[in-house]
């Protein structure tokens, strides 16, 4: 019995010791907000939250996510969310996403006009020790299906994308957790 509750104490004191750092790494990180509402996207989305450097990773918490599907496309009908994931966008050359976390497998089913919010979300995204952060910015894929399609045309499979601003890495730039208009 005694080494039962020995045990039980233990996992309670780190359990609380691993969720207090947690909060402590989400309230260091440096926070971001960006939006693709207004884009020709059908379904846009709104993140923010923090993220966090490291010579291995970079990590993302993303506190509150908005997914909304927008009444100006020409499509009207219904769209499943299938997954959302996080990456970099290579601002050099060939212009293309990189280094992405793992998605996050949604399965939303969504209107025109209606919103779905998701909180505390995690993201890894792979880094190499060299990666010049300066020329990437972060990206947001979010995969999505027609619904309500004619059989001919069922299955195909819609992307929209999520940017941040371009200089969200750059040294000296001091990051902007209230931004709510378009990136320069």
């Amino acid at each position: 019995m005694r080494h039962m509750l020995m045990l039980v104490f233990t996992f309670l004191l780190l359990g609380t010791s691993a969720a207090y750092a947690q909060s402590v790494a989400e309230s260091d990180g440096k926070p971001f907000h960006f939006s693709s509402r207004g884009s020709p996207f059908g379904l846009q989305a709104e993140f923010e939250g923090t993220y966090r450097v490291y010579d291995s990773s970079i990590e993302v918490y993303v506190s509150k996510a908005t997914l909304y599907v927008s009444e100006h496309c020409p499509y009207q009908g219904r769209r499943q969310v299938n997954y959302i994931k996080f990456g970099l966008w290579n601002q050099e050359g060939s212009k293309r996403v990189q280094n992405s976390s793992a998605p996050l497998y949604l399965s939303i089913i969504m209107s025109p006009r209606e919103e779905h919010t998701l909180t505390d979300l995690h993201f890894s995204l792979p880094k190499e020790r060299t990666l010049d952060l300066e020329k990437r910015s972060f990206v947001v894929e979010m995969q999505e299906d027609a619904v309500d399609l004619a059989p001919l045309d069922y299955g195909k499979k819609g992307f929209a994308y999520a940017h941040s601003c371009k200089d969200i890495f750059a040294s000296g730039v001091q990051p902007k957790s209230d931004q709510k208009t378009a990136c320069k």
